[in-house]
């Protein structure tokens, strides 16, 4: 007998959900998307965004400046 592993599910997250990872307000997010500057990869449904938190994640690690040495 064998078993399929099942990934995990997916946790989309809001807007607000972002706002509050990143510090951004929900208009500078909004803004940004408009002008296409960097943002974590969005989930778009429809008319609702949304993101992944290993999107996010991943994006703010993409943010961090290189150590000073």
């Amino acid at each position: 007998m064998t078993t399929q592993a099942t990934t995990p599910p997916c946790t989309l997250l809001t807007v607000k959900d972002l706002s509050a990872q990143t510090g951004m307000s929900m208009s500078t997010i909004y803004r940004k998307r408009s002008i296409g500057e960097s943002l974590p990869r969005v989930v778009k449904i429809g008319s609702v965004l949304r993101w992944r938190q290993a999107d996010i994640d991943a994006w703010i690690e993409e943010q961090l400046e290189p150590a000073a040495s």
